[in-house]
This record gives structure tokens, sequence and C-alpha cells, in this order.
């Protein structure tokens, strides 16, 4: 249980600080990075904290997706709706599949993210065997020329929180309406602040991928996506007094908290130094006893 709970923090960090921790945008929630945890636990249970986290990258950068991950005996060969791109199977019986929003564009950078992974970690008899790479900060500003900034606003603080809350769970029928224009999308979960707009309000930069000439209108965009936000009475009265604005920036309208990642050279916290690289480990993935 030990090893298991170091292991979930270890993936649960690893998937913040590389932009794939949010369920609302079509990446993970806690719950599916449980199962996958428990699931690596459960083939290797004499394995030490460093070796299964290896192997989480070795077995899932290599999943026959959409073959569901399940920890029971009997592995259902369906998926949920017939289209789920990363099916899991919650601990339950009966057997039932954890929510998901993952879409083409998510799935890609979670596959990215886990062949990351094993890359760093698959030389397990590497002697320079650096942890703080798996943890460093996603280069959201050296990956993408173009991103789409998404402002939500509202009167005072509490009504902001509310608004955002709400347009968050709407999120993932954007993504799928950029994709349907043929545009990739990394949708980066953390929440910027524009200090020279007087309103209280959050922001969005989510990573453009234009897989073709496509020019992107913001105005019908915005046209479309409002339409989700506003399909029920709370979306209506929310709307009325809260605000949404959506365009496509480049690299100068990119805060600088996003474009150095210098901070991920300092000690990380709540794991111990030995999963983190301090000291450097002597024997790769088997160095924790």
């Amino acid at each position: 249980m030990q090893k298991f709970q170091l292991l979930l923090r270890c993936l649960k960090l690893w998937a913040r600080k590389r932009g794939i921790h949010c369920h609302l945008v079509g990446f993970f929630a806690g719950i599916h990075l449980a199962v996958l945890g428990a699931y690596v636990c459960r083939r290797h249970p004499n394995a030490t904290a460093n070796t299964l986290l290896c192997r989480f990258f070795e077995i899932f950068s290599h999943w026959p997706w959409p073959l569901p991950v399940s920890l029971h005996d009997q592995t259902p060969l369906w998926s949920p709706d017939g289209c789920s791109l990363m099916p899991i199977v919650m601990p339950c019986y009966p057997p039932e599949f954890c929510a998901s929003n993952v879409t083409k564009s998510t799935f890609n950078k979670i596959k990215e993210e886990l062949w990351r992974g094993l890359s760093l970690t698959k030389d397990t008899s590497s002697v320079d065997v650096d942890w703080n790479w798996i943890f460093a900060p996603f280069p959201y500003a050296a990956k993408y020329k173009h991103f789409l900034r998404i402002v939500l606003s509202a009167p005072t603080t509490e009504e902001l929180r509310d608004w955002v809350g709400w347009v968050k769970s709407r999120f993932r029928g954007l993504i799928l309406k950029l994709e349907s224009l043929n545009i990739g999308c990394d949708p980066n979960p953390s929440e910027q602040v524009d200090h020279t707009i007087g309103e209280p309000n959050a922001v969005f930069l989510w990573g453009l991928i234009m897989y073709s000439n496509t020019q992107i209108c913001t105005t019908s965009l915005k046209k479309d996506f409002m339409r989700s936000v506003t399909n029920n009475i709370y979306g209506k009265e929310k709307c009325a007094h809260s605000d949404i604005e959506l365009s496509v920036v480049g690299m100068p309208q990119v805060p600088k908290s996003m474009s150095d990642h210098s901070a991920y050279l300092q000690k990380l916290p709540n794991l111990p130094p030995r999963m983190l690289g301090y000291p450097p480990m002597r024997q790769g993935c088997n160095a924790v006893g």
C-alpha cells in the first residue's frame, strides 16, 4: 500500500507538471491515475517504487488502446460507448467505466507524454538518470506558435468561481469543435490572471496545432460555444452577469510564467528526494529499496 501511495503521488505530480491532469478538458482525473497505478502494482507486487514508475511508462506507452484497463480478472473487450479512446474500468462490482472526456487531441497528448516518460526511464542501467526531467513543466511556449486565449470575467470573485466552473464543464465541446475544423488542441488546464482587466478574471491559453492552412474565426467559434454554455436556465443566468472572450494570440501574449521553466530545477514538494534525483541515482530504476 505504501508503494502504491508513493507511485500515485508521483503520477499525479507528473500529470500536473505535464499538463495532463484535468478531467474537464479531456485528461486524467485522480481515479484514472489510481486505477493505472494499481494495475502496475498488481503486476509487479515486489517491485521498488522507482521500478513501478518505470513499469508504468513501459506498460501504458505500449497499451493497445482502446482495450480497457481493468483490475478485474476478466477484462471487458468493449468500451462504454463504443468510441471511448482510453477506457478505464473502476475497481467495483459490477464493473463500471470511469467517466472520460478524452478527445483525439488530448489522447495524442497523453500518448506523447507516456512515450516521453518511457524514453527517460527505459535505460535502467544508466547511472545518470535524472528524475527531475520526468517532472519538468511542459514547455508550452516552446511547443506552440499559436494559442487560443479564453478570458472569463465576472463582477465578483464568487461569481467568477461559479462562472469558471460552469464554462470548464463545457470545454470538451469547444475542443471537439476545434478538432472538427482540423485544428489540434492542447488545453492547458492552468489558469492565469490578466491584471489589465478591471473585473476578476481567469485566462486559459490552449496550444493550437494547425494541420492545414485553416483560419480560425473566433466570432463563429464563440457563437457556437456559447450555445453549449447557455443551453439551460443556469447557464443563461450566469452568462447574463459574466463574460467570455476568445482570441488567437502568439508568443508575445503568452505570460512569462508559461515560458520560464527554471523552477523545475528546484526541489519539488511532497516526494522523497530519492524519487526526484536527490542525490543522483546509481542503479537506475532499482535505486530505491
